[in-house]
C-alpha cells in the first residue's frame, strides 16, 4: 500500500523523468492593475511582474506575481511555475574574488542551485529578503522559446538563473484559461 509521502514522490520523479512536461503551471488571472511593471512585450505576449506595494497604498497590498498577457487572446494568466528543463540556477555565493566582493555588497543572498533537481520552480523567485523577477527576456525564434534571466545585470555568471517557457506552451496555457 502507498503512502501519501511514497505517492508524492513518485509523482515528483515522473515529473522529473517527463521531457514533454509543460513549461509553465499557470492559471487565468484578473490583468495586474497596480504595483506592477512591464518586462517584455513582442507581437504576441506582454510579460508583467506585480510586487507587493505597500500596506500605505490605497488599495493596500498587492499579491506578488509574475503575469503573462495574450495579445491574440486578449487575456492574462498568472505564472505561479517554470520548468526547471535546462535552466541554470545561480547562487550569491561565489568563489571568484571580483564576484564575491560584488555580491556581498547585496543586502539579500540566494542560492537556486537545489532546483537543478526539482521539476519547477515557483514565481517570483525569493530570496532571503526579497521577491525577484527575470530582469532580461528575449525571445528565441530558433528554439520557439523565451529565455528568461534573474539576476543578469550583475554581470556574475555564477549569481544568474535562466529559466525558459515555451512559445507553444503559452498558446496552450491560453487556450486552456478559455476552457476554464
Amino acid at each position: 500500500m502507498l503512502t501519501m509521502f511514497m505517492l508524492s514522490v513518485f509523482l515528483l520523479a515522473l515529473l522529473q523523468a517527463s521531457p514533454n512536461r509543460p513549461t509553465i503551471v499557470s492559471q487565468p488571472s484578473d490583468p495586474p492593475r497596480r504595483n506592477f511593471e512591464v518586462i517584455y512585450y513582442d507581437n504576441m505576449f506582454l510579460f508583467a511582474a506585480r510586487n507587493y506595494g505597500t500596506a500605505a497604498d490605497a488599495g493596500g497590498n498587492t499579491t506578488a506575481g509574475l503575469f503573462i498577457h495574450s495579445k491574440e487572446q486578449s487575456r492574462w494568466i498568472l505564472v505561479s511555475a517554470i520548468s526547471t528543463a535546462g535552466g541554470r540556477f545561480g547562487t550569491s555565493a561565489s568563489n571568484d574574488p571580483e564576484a564575491r566582493k560584488k555580491l556581498s555588497m547585496l543586502p539579500v543572498v540566494w542560492d537556486f542551485t537545489e532546483y537543478a533537481q526539482r521539476p519547477y520552480i515557483e514565481q517570483p523567485l525569493r530570496t532571503s529578503g526579497s521577491i525577484s523577477f527575470p530582469d532580461v527576456i528575449e525571445y528565441d525564434a530558433s528554439a520557439e522559446r523565451y529565455i528568461l534571466r534573474y539576476f543578469s545585470r550583475l554581470r556574475v555568471p555564477s549569481a544568474e538563473t535562466i529559466l525558459y517557457i515555451s512559445r507553444a506552451d503559452l498558446v496552450t496555457a491560453f487556450a486552456q484559461a478559455v476552457k476554464r
